[in-house]
C-alpha cells in the first residue's frame, strides 16, 4: 500500500512538470510487479502510443487545434490508471466495507450491472401487476422483498464499479430516465454513483451527476447537484478533462445553476453547525429541564408530562425564570432556519440492523417499503402516514421512527395517534408552506438530503472507513471552478452573514474581506470584521477594524464599547479610559461603566479619582461585593488601610473568594499583624482547593504591594508563607 502511495505521488509530480514519459515508465513498473494488473498493461501501451504520435506531430511543427484537449485526456487517463493500480493492490486483503463488498460482487460472476437492471425491471413490472394476483397481499410482499434485495445489489455494484465504462454509464443513465421505475430507486442508484465518486475520482460518474442535475424531477436534480459538488470538493486537486470541462461550462450557463449552487453551499454551512446544535441540546437544555423536573412535579404532585407544560402558567413561568424557555426558543428558531436540531435525538436510533446496510443510508423514505406494508391496524397506519408527511424529519430519521414504533404496543400507538391527530392539519400546512413559500422546495430537499448524508458520515457503524466531507471546511467559494459565482456583492454579503450568524468567524472574516473591496467603506462591515478578529483572539487585529469603523461613524456606542473592551483586555488602560468616559456621557447611571472607569484610573495610579467612580457604582447599585471588591483593593493600593479594612470586612462576611482572603492577608501584613496574615493566606490557599502553586503565583503578582511593608524582609516573608501553607492543611474543608 505504501508503494502504491509513493507511485501516486511520483506520478503526480511528473504530471505537474508535464513529463508523461517517466509517468508511463512508473506505471509499467507497477504493472510488472503484480500479475493481477496485467489487464492494465494494454491501456498503458495505448496511451504511450497516443502520446508518441502527438509528440512526433508537435516536433514536426504540424498544427493541431485538438492537441491541448488530447493532452488533457492523456493526463486524466494516467491519473485514472494510477487509481486503478492503487485500488487493485488493495482488492485482495483490504478489510474495509468497500473492498469486502467489491470482493463479494466479483464472486457473483454471472451477475453484472446490465443483468441486475434487467431483473429489477422485470420485478418492478410484476409488482405493478400484482393487484391482479389471486393473493394480492402475498404477491406484493414477495415481490417487494425481491425488489428491495435487487436495489441493494444494484447499489453495491454501482458503488464499487471502477472506472465506469461507457456501457455502464449508458445503463445507469437509462435507469435514471426510465419513467416506469420508482423515483426512490433512481435516487438510491444516484446515491451509489455519488458514494463511488467519494472513493475514487471518475469523470463518468461526474458526467452522470451533471446530466441528472438537468432532469425535471427536483428530488433527482438536487441530490445529483449535492453529489456533484461534494465530489468536486473532495477531488478539487483533480482538474477536469477538456471534454468534462465543456459539459460543466454548459451547466454554468443554466439559469438556475448559480442559485442552486449558492443554496447548496448554505446547506453545507448549516450541516457544519449540527454538532454545536446537538451539544447545546444535550449539554444545556436537557440538564436544565431535569433540574426543573422536581419543581414542576411539586406544582401538581404528579409525574412530569411535557405535553401539559404549556397548560399551566406556573410551569411556563418556571421555564422563563430558569432560562430554559429562551434556549428552547433559540432551538426552534434554529430549526425554522434549517438547522438540524434532531441529530442528537436520532443518533441513538441508528442501531437497528436496517442501518448496518450502507444502501439504506441513501434510500429515500417511501410508503411502499416492506416495513410499511405489514398487517398493521388503522391507528398504526395513520401514525405512519403522519410521520411520512412530517416536514421536520429527514429520510433516515423517518426510518428510525418507523423501526422504533414497530416495537411499541398497539395501545400506545393509538394514544399517540389521538394526540397527534389534532395537529395533523397544522403539520400538513407546515409541509405545504415549506415547499411553496418563496420557492423553497429545492432548498428543503437539499437540506434534508444533507442531514441524511451527515448522519451517514457521523453515525454509520463503519464511518471511519470513509472520507468525511463534513470534517473539511466544505467551502465551495474556495473551489477554482466555483469561485467566480460567489464573487458578487450580494452573494458575498449573504454568505458572510450566514457564517457570521453561525459563529464561523474565520470564514466570515475571509468573505467580509472580499466584500470590502467591492463596496464603499462601511462602518458596519468594519465592525463585523473587528468582531470576527476579536472572537478569534486577535485583539490588535480587531482594534484596527474598530478604529476604521470609528473613523466612518464616531458616534457608534457599539464601536466605543468594543474599542474600550479590547484596550482593557490588552491592559492599555489609558486608551480604554476615554471610550468608557464617552459612553458614560450617554448612560451616566450605568454601574458597569462607573466600575470600568474606576479600574482604568486605578491601573494608571489615579487612586483618589478611581475611588470616586467606585463609590458612584456603590451609590447606584447599593452596597454589594461588586463595588466593595474594587474599593477594598484601590484603598490598599492608596495606603488607606482603614477604608480597606472596612470593605474587606464586608467581603469576608459574605461569600469571600480566594482573592478576597489574599487581599485580607495583604492588609494584615501591611499593618503589621503577621499572625492574622498567616490565617488569611491559609484561607486563600484552602479556597484554591489547596493549590499552592496558584497561591504563589498570586503572591508574586502582588509583590509590588506587599513589598511596601518596611517590617517584612525576605526571611520574615518566607516564614509567613511557610506557616500559611502548613496551616492551610489544617483547615480541611472549613473554608
Amino acid at each position: 500500500m505504501n508503494n502504491a502511495i509513493n507511485i501516486s505521488q511520483d506520478i503526480e509530480r511528473f504530471l505537474s512538470a508535464r513529463r508523461l514519459s517517466p509517468a508511463f515508465d512508473l506505471l509499467d513498473n507497477a504493472v510488472a510487479s503484480d500479475s493481477a494488473l496485467w489487464k492494465i498493461k494494454a491501456d498503458i501501451e495505448r496511451l504511450r502510443e497516443s502520446y508518441a504520435f502527438m509528440t512526433r506531430y508537435a516536433l514536426d511543427g504540424m498544427p493541431d487545434p485538438a492537441r491541448p484537449e488530447l493532452y488533457d485526456e492523456l493526463v486524466a487517463s494516467v491519473r485514472s490508471l494510477t487509481d486503478m493500480i492503487n485500488r487493485q493492490t488493495r482488492v485482495a486483503d483490504a478489510s474495509t466495507l468497500y473492498f469486502n463488498t467489491l470482493r463479494a460482487v466479483q464472486l457473483q460472476r454471472e451477475e453484472n450491472l446490465s443483468s441486475l437492471v434487467a431483473q429489477y425491471r422485470r420485478v418492478n413490472d410484476r409488482l405493478s401487476l400484482s393487484v391482479l394476483a389471486e393473493n394480492v397481499e402475498k404477491a406484493q410482499r414477495e415481490l417487494t422483498y425481491q425488489a428491495e434485495d435487487l436495489e441493494k445489489r444494484l447499489f453495491n455494484v454501482v458503488w464499487t464499479l471502477y472506472p465506469l465504462s461507457v456501457d455502464d454509464q449508458t445503463i445507469i443513465q437509462s435507469f435514471l430516465s426510465d419513467k416506469a421505475l420508482p423515483a426512490y430507486a433512481k435516487s438510491l442508484l444516484l446515491g451509489a454513483v455519488m458514494a463511488g465518486l467519494m472513493e475514487y475520482y471518475d469523470e463518468r460518474r461526474m458526467r452522470i451527476l451533471m446530466d441528472a442535475y438537468e432532469v425535471d424531477d427536483a428530488e433527482i436534480s438536487v441530490r445529483a447537484l449535492c453529489g456533484l459538488l461534494l465530489g468536486m470538493w473532495l477531488h478539487k486537486e483533480r482538474p477536469m478533462s477538456s471534454r468534462l470541462r465543456k459539459r460543466f461550462d454548459a451547466l454554468v450557463e443554466l439559469p438556475r445553476w448559480s442559485v442552486d449552487v449558492k443554496m447548496v453551499q448554505l446547506q453545507f454551512i448549516r450541516a457544519r453547525e449540527t454538532e454545536r446544535i446537538s451539544r447545546k441540546f444535550t449539554d444545556e437544555v436537557i440538564p436544565e429541564m431535569m433540574k426543573l423536573k422536581p419543581e414542576i412535579e411539586k406544582l401538581q404532585n404528579r409525574p412530569l408530562d411535557p405535553e401539559s407544560i404549556e397548560e399551566n402558567p406556573e410551569w411556563e413561568e418556571l421555564l422563563e425564570k430558569s432560562g430554559v424557555a429562551d434556549r428552547l426558543k433559540e432551538l426552534q428558531e434554529i430549526q425554522e432556519d434549517g438547522g438540524d436540531v434532531l441529530m442528537g435525538t436520532f443518533s441513538k436510533l441508528k442501531t437497528f440492523p436496517f442501518f448496518n446496510d450502507i444502501a439504506n443510508w441513501f434510500l429515500p423514505f417511501h410508503s411502499s417499503h416492506s416495513m410499511m406494508t405489514g398487517s398493521f391496524d388503522h391507528a398504526t397506519r395513520m401514525l405512519f402516514e403522519m410521520i411520512v408527511s412530517a416536514p421536520m424529519f429527514c429520510d433516515s430519521d423517518k426510518f428510525s421512527v418507523i423501526l422504533s414504533l414497530a416495537q411499541v404496543p398497539e395501545s400506545q400507538i393509538r394514544m399517540m395517534t389521538d394526540q397527534i391527530k389534532a395537529h395533523s392539519d397544522q403539520m400538513a400546512q407546515m409541509n405545504l408552506n415549506e415547499l411553496n413559500s418563496r420557492g423553497k422546495g429545492r432548498e428543503v430537499i437539499a437540506n434534508k438530503f444533507m442531514q441524511d448524508l451527515y448522519r451517514f458520515y457521523k453515525l454509520f457503524r463503519r464511518k471511519g472507513e470513509f472520507k468525511d466531507p463534513f470534517n473539511t471546511s466544505l467551502n465551495l467559494i474556495a473551489h477554482p471552478l466555483l469561485r467566480e459565482m460567489f464573487d458578487d456583492e450580494e452573494t458575498l454579503r449573504i454568505v458572510g452573514e450566514f457564517y457570521f450568524k453561525r459563529k464561523y468567524y474565520s470564514d466570515a472574516l475571509d468573505i467580509f474581506d472580499k466584500l470590502s473591496f467591492k463596496i464603499p467603506p462601511s462602518a458596519e462591515l468594519f465592525q463585523k470584521m473587528g468582531y470576527c478578529k476579536q472572537a478569534m483572539g486577535d485583539l490588535n487585529g480587531a482594534l484596527q477594524y474598530y478604529e476604521q469603523s470609528e473613523l466612518l461613524n464616531s458616534e457608534s456606542r457599539w464601536t466605543m464599547r468594543r474599542l474600550a473592551a479590547c484596550y482593557k483586555a490588552l491592559s492599555q488602560w489609558d486608551k480604554a479610559l476615554p471610550y468608557y468616559k464617552r459612553l458614560a456621557e450617554f448612560k451616566p447611571e450605568d454601574v458597569n461603566l462607573a466600575l470600568n472607569i474606576g479600574y482604568c484610573l486605578m491601573e494608571t495610579g489615579k487612586y483618589d479619582e478611581a475611588l470616586q467612580h467606585f463609590f458612584k457604582a456603590e451609590f447606584i447599585s447599593g452596597e454589594s461585593e461588586r463595588s466593595a471588591r474594587p474599593i477594598a483593593w484601590c484603598s490598599l493600593l492608596a495606603g488607606d488601610y482603614d477604608r480597606a479594612r472596612k470593605y474587606i470586612g464586608i467581603l469576608l462576611s459574605g461569600h469571600p473568594s480566594a482573592s478576597d482572603y489574599l487581599n485580607a492577608g495583604h492588609l494584615e501584613l501591611l499593618t503589621g499583624h503577621f499572625a492574622d496574615a498567616v490565617d488569611r493566606y491559609a484561607a486563600s490557599i484552602a479556597a484554591r482547593n489547596f493549590d499552592v502553586d496558584d497561591f504563589m503565583k498570586a503572591m508574586h503578582a502582588d509583590a509590588y504591594l506587599t513589598g511596601k511593608s518596611t517590617e517584612v524582609d525576605e526571611l520574615v516573608m518566607g516564614i509567613i508563607i511557610d506557616r500559611a501553607i502548613t496551616h492551610s492543611r489544617e483547615l480541611g474543608g472549613a473554608v
